[in-house]
């Protein structure tokens, strides 16, 4: 693998197993909850809302690098035939990075601004925490993408030893994910709860490829 696209795909991963886990410490923190109109959500507004989005957008500028180390370890020349999966995988991640990181960046810079003017209009059109909203939708499917993206990323591994463990933790991923926007979607309770459980999978397929990276060297497999 080539030695320069193995150590963005050691330190991405490290970033973002610690970004991940305070992600994870924040929402448990500082929960967000779900409102139905612009009223409802800034009677309850605080600005520790905000303090999960920051891990998340840095989540968003971490994983491109991620994405980018995971198709050069595909072209290897053993992984020749998985290419396209690779290829697919880092585009449905670019769509994600666009959707996500769009949506983050109006979290933390346009929604708090548009609070203080008192803009209901627009405050109910781009916060994610309201229900129904534009950034409430671009956030559902930004996390699609990125569901996707994984689902054709664990293709490009075997089904033997480690890597038979990191294509199990990306489509776990994968799936977990695709049900999670689906309950956001639907307004399914149940359904809705994988948002939260997604993450842990995630984070195992991470540490997973991060000792996976370390283990590999410069030379083909």
């Amino acid at each position: 693998m080539n030695e320069n696209a193995r150590i963005t795909g050691i330190l991405s991963a490290i970033v973002l197993l610690f970004l991940t886990l305070a992600f994870i410490l924040l929402v448990f923190i500082f929960p967000s909850g779900e409102y139905r109109s612009a009223d409802q959500f800034l009677s309850a507004y605080t600005r520790s809302l905000v303090f999960p989005v920051i891990p998340s957008f840095l989540l968003v500028l971490a994983n491109i690098p991620f994405f980018v180390s995971l198709f050069f370890y595909a072209k290897e020349p053993a992984k020749e035939p998985v290419r396209p999966f690779a290829l697919a995988g880092l585009i449905f991640g670019a769509s994600y990075a666009v959707c996500s990181g769009i949506n983050y960046f109006m979290q933390l810079t346009i929604v708090p601004q548009n609070i203080q003017l008192g803009q209901l209009s627009a405050v109910s059109l781009l916060s994610m925490h309201i229900k129904g909203s534009l950034a409430f939708a671009l956030d559902n499917l930004g996390y699609t993408f990125l569901s996707v993206s994984f689902l054709f990323f664990s293709a490009i591994f075997t089904l033997r030893g480690l890597q038979g463990t990191i294509k199990t933790a990306f489509i776990v991923y994968g799936i977990t994910g695709l049900l999670g926007t689906t309950g956001y979607m639907t307004g399914n309770a149940f359904l809705d709860s994988f948002v939260f459980i997604s993450a842990f999978p995630y984070l195992v397929a991470v540490v997973l490829m991060l000792i996976h990276y370390i283990r590999i060297s410069d030379k083909p497999e």
